[in-house]
């Protein structure tokens, strides 16, 4: 018994490391991979399908890496902007209340802002990160609740 735990923990593992390659992969096509054991999906690419319409993202926003966790109700997304980390900012602090959300938080610096917010049945955090010359990136955190 012992040792089916020890190669299940193995596998898992080996499933985790193969999803996060390919998540690196360069390419712009979007890819989703499911782990039903364990009430995740792992995807690239698109808004994932738990993100409430009603959610804001501005026009020429990447996609990068997500993830559902239905065990917790949690999707996470990483969305990479042609902008600065004030002109994301200034975008949600506009759009999120337009769009129904209150604001609970909004604090940083030029390089890094947290907003926190909730909405729609969703808890919600952004953080934006400066990400070079005139880019910025975000990791999006929505807990329904």
């Amino acid at each position: 018994m012992h040792q089916f735990r020890l190669f299940a923990v193995a596998l898992a593992v080996l499933t985790v490391a193969l999803i996060a390659t390919a998540c690196d992969s360069p390419s712009d096509e979007a890819t989703t991979t499911t782990v039903d054991a364990s009430g995740v999906v792992f995807g690239r690419g698109t808004i994932p399908e738990t993100v409430p319409d009603s959610f804001p993202v501005p026009d020429q926003t990447r996609v990068g890496a997500t993830l559902i966790d239905s065990n917790r109700s949690l999707t996470e997304m990483i969305l990479t902007f042609p902008a600065n980390v004030d002109a994301v900012v200034d975008y949600y602090e506009e759009n999120l209340p337009a769009r129904g959300y209150e604001i609970t938080t909004s604090e940083g610096t030029d390089a890094d802002w947290l907003i926190e917010f909730n909405g729609d049945g969703t808890d919600g955090v952004l953080r934006v990160k400066t990400g070079g010359s005139g880019v910025a990136a975000a990791t999006v955190q929505l807990t329904e609740v």
